[in-house]
């Protein structure tokens, strides 16, 4: 299931660069935005794919939800979304957000090459024991990247070397 925004991305021209920022949370995307953000004030062209991954419902969770399941992912991208979107709107910025259902790093892989993106943006990894699973899927993304750039940048948006 895909779930759009207002703005839709066109096929981009070479000198735009594509960016798939993976949205775990309300707040998970923040420095992703802020990193398009000096991105585009730097007068580069850039476009945003907001993805959330979440996990595919079981066939229990299938037949006791019915068509209420579609309704009730739809509610929570939208809460997931909200941080991301408010940033982006109005300016001068396209992009798009997408509900995908799978494993997360292999689904964030996929989205990348399906939505031709040429780098995947997330928060760098912090220390202590609440950053440990991102930190897991960072490193598993690095081991497995495909054809987009992995660019890990910190809060204020700035791209760890």
């Amino acid at each position: 299931m895909a779930v759009t925004s207002q703005h839709s991305i066109a096929a981009h021209p070479p000198s735009m660069r594509r960016l798939l920022i993976p949205v775990k949370n309300a707040k998970s995307a923040v420095s992703a935005v802020m990193y398009a953000i000096r991105l585009r004030a730097e007068a580069r062209d850039v476009a945003v794919c907001l993805l959330h991954v979440e996990e595919s419902p079981t066939q229990w969770q299938a037949l006791l939800g019915g068509s209420g399941i579609h309704g009730a992912r739809r509610s929570r991208a939208d809460a997931v979304f909200g941080p991301a979107r408010q940033l982006l709107d109005g300016l001068d910025i396209e992009f798009a957000a997408y509900v995908r259902s799978g494993p997360v790093v292999f689904t964030i892989l996929d989205a990348a090459e399906e939505l031709e993106c040429d780098e995947i943006v997330v928060p760098a990894p912090g220390s202590g024991l609440s950053h440990l699973l991102s930190r897991h899927v960072v490193t598993v993304l690095t081991a497995r990247q495909r054809s987009a750039r992995l660019v890990a940048v910190t809060k204020s948006g700035i791209a760890v070397p």
